[in-house]
């Protein structure tokens, strides 16, 4: 059974890093419960990505289709709650075009790049991951929120090395 507090206490994670005015991408929206958490906070611009039709048909600030890092389109930030196959793309997205990404990985579902392990080990999906992220060039720190469930939240922010 999921969290009913997940969608908001995620958002509260996401104001911490991404601006109010930032262009925000919500890979596998569902729903919409994250985009709805996010506006109550002050995000005007959210973009949800599903690849249900039931979800995304007719419904402002919905795309629908499968997300791919390589050819979608520009965003200020990129944001995933428990996104399946979408997770890795996020990780990909955030560090092709060195954007803020908040993600809360959840199953073992890789469709991005390369990934072997037998087993679908969780932490060792984590460690995968960070792993993509920091050879794309990306900064990465883990947090946590308190729900029920896959709690873990992956903090990508872009690598400015300093110009003195």
């Amino acid at each position: 059974m999921s969290d009913s507090r997940r969608f908001r206490k995620f958002a509260e994670v996401i104001k911490r890093y991404i601006p109010l005015d930032a262009d925000v991408v919500d890979i596998g929206g569902g729903k919409g419960y994250l985009q709805s958490a996010l506006r109550q906070l002050g995000y005007r611009t959210v973009t949800s990505w599903d690849k249900r039709k039931k979800y995304a048909k007719n419904r402002h600030g919905y795309h629908y289709g499968h997300f791919h890092f390589a050819d979608a389109p520009k965003y200020d930030a990129i944001v995933a709650m428990h996104p399946d196959e979408g997770t890795d793309h996020a990780v990909m997205y955030a560090g092709k075009y060195k954007v803020p990404g908040i993600i809360c990985p959840c199953c073992v579902k890789p469709s991005a790049v390369p990934y072997y392990n037998r087993h679908h080990e969780y932490r060792t999906w984590l460690e995968h991951l960070e792993q993509l992220a920091e050879n794309q060039g990306m900064k990465v720190a883990w947090a946590k929120i308190e729900i029920n469930g896959r709690n873990d939240v992956m903090i990508l922010l872009p690598y400015y090395k300093d110009s003195a």
